[in-house]
């Protein structure tokens, strides 16, 4: 059901892209915002770092190229996201010489950067008509609206990592395949498990994140059985110990941190110190270096909600790394690696095993649709599919899992844990 549709309540939220943008504003980052296009067929030189033998048997695209858009936020004024594009330029390299592309034909990228600007968005989207692109992968785009208005009137599939805006959960010819609503109903889910009644969502003060927070959280905690109590703190805010003490007197069963490194940095600090013995889940965007070291005794028992599975051991992480070294044109095996990598190899392997012949954007669109469940990389084994009935809040999003991860003293990400679909949390109320 469309998440505007009669009986439901709107539901207009942009996580995680936006939320990464409203926090990084908070801090420091690259200065570059002009205009950056690119087009590739070609891989980057080997890297001796490059396992090969995870690539598998070699099997060369070989018929008639195909265009398949990528538009990313890249490198701009507030963030620096070019891994992620770099990462779906990786994975149709990979898939080129190793998939046999999409259906046998190799596939051209045409990456657009965003930079962070709405209308640099549009422009993007608008390139990618005149490109006359199968399809459109989006990471985690902020601006992800204005390519939605472009792409779905041109009937161009926009695949994205996780999309959870209402103009993305509305539109047709939108694929979220990976469910941009886990930081918020996975700790819900944990919560439940856990046996809470109560929790606290300690969100950085910015509308980006205390808005969803009230209104996404504490219906999918309600959902859950549980009574969410948010304690919004401004950013900047350096000892939380007076917020913590209040937020602690309605004896939370958890504490769901919520914000930037440095915001989540003092928030544990005060969760520690007031109230050492409550379960705390924080997103992965909590983590860093200078935080392990500031708080006492580091992240060490900490959950962390993520979106990518990248335990050294697994068999996915070793091919993402041999990809990345490979074809990745300087990029990074990172999260947001990850976030490029994941969407554009999930859409190819998902369109392989729809056995497809037509690769124009009609034929993608019906492809994704009809394609069996697919196991979505990097994601601790969650499958997506695409046919409409995964979730109750929209068809558009191809799956309902979510992955919870405990952290080392060190921010070191370990026992990676596929929460499952439980399509009850991700319903909204009827409206009244």
């Amino acid at each position: 059901m469309h998440v505007s549709g009669s009986g439901r309540r709107a539901l207009g939220i942009a996580l995680p892209a936006a939320l990464a943008l409203t926090l990084a504003a908070c801090g420091s980052g690259s200065n570059d915002s002009s205009n950056s296009n690119t087009d590739s067929t070609a891989p980057a030189s080997a890297s001796p770092a490059a396992d090969s033998a995870a690539f598998g048997t070699p099997k060369k695209a070989t018929g008639t190229p195909i265009t398949i858009g990528v538009i990313s936020d890249g490198q701009g004024a507030a963030i620096d996201e070019s891994d992620e594009y770099k990462g779906a330029q990786a994975a149709a390299a990979y898939a080129n010489d190793y998939l046999g592309g999409i259906a046998g034909h190799p596939i051209t990228v045409k990456v657009c950067q965003a930079r962070q600007d709405p209308a640099a968005a549009t422009d993007c989207a608008n390139q990618m008509v005149t490109a006359h692109a199968s399809a459109v992968i989006e990471g985690t785009l902020a601006e992800i609206d204005q390519t939605v208005s472009v792409l779905s009137s041109a009937k161009i599939p926009l695949v994205a990592g996780a999309a959870s805006t209402q103009a993305a959960l509305s539109s047709p010819y939108v694929y979220s395949l990976f469910n941009g609503l886990s930081y918020f109903g996975v700790p819900a889910a944990e919560g439940k498990t856990l046996g809470a009644t109560t929790a606290d969502m300690v969100v950085i003060a910015v509308p980006g994140a205390e808005g969803p927070a009230k209104q996404v959280g504490t219906t999918l905690y309600k959902n859950a059985g549980i009574k969410l109590t948010v304690t919004a703190v401004p950013p900047g805010t350096a000892d939380m110990t007076p917020q913590i003490t209040t937020a602690s007197a309605n004896k939370p069963g958890l504490y769901h941190v919520f914000g930037n490194d440095s915001f989540c940095t003092s928030a544990i600090q005060a969760i520690k110190t007031v109230d050492p013995n409550t379960p705390i889940i924080a997103l992965s965007q909590c983590l860093s270096h200078a935080g392990a070291q500031a708080i006492p005794g580091g992240y060490a028992g900490v959950k962390v909600v993520t979106t990518s599975d990248l335990d050294p051991t697994n068999p996915e992480t070793k091919l993402f790394d041999a990809v990345i070294a490979k074809y990745g044109h300087g990029g990074g095996a990172t999260i947001v690696g990850a976030q490029g990598y994941s969407p554009m190899l999930g859409m190819i392997e998902a369109l392989n095993a729809a056995s497809i012949s037509d690769v124009s954007a009609t034929g993608v669109a019906a492809g994704l649709k009809s394609a069996p469940a697919t196991t979505y990389p990097l994601a601790a084994g969650a499958k997506f599919q695409c046919n409409g009935k995964q979730m109750p809040i929209s068809p558009n999003v191809c799956s309902s899992n979510g992955i919870l991860a405990e952290a080392k003293a060190d921010g070191t990400l370990t026992n990676y844990r596929l929460i499952p679909s439980d399509p009850t949390l991700y319903s909204l109320p009827a409206a009244g």
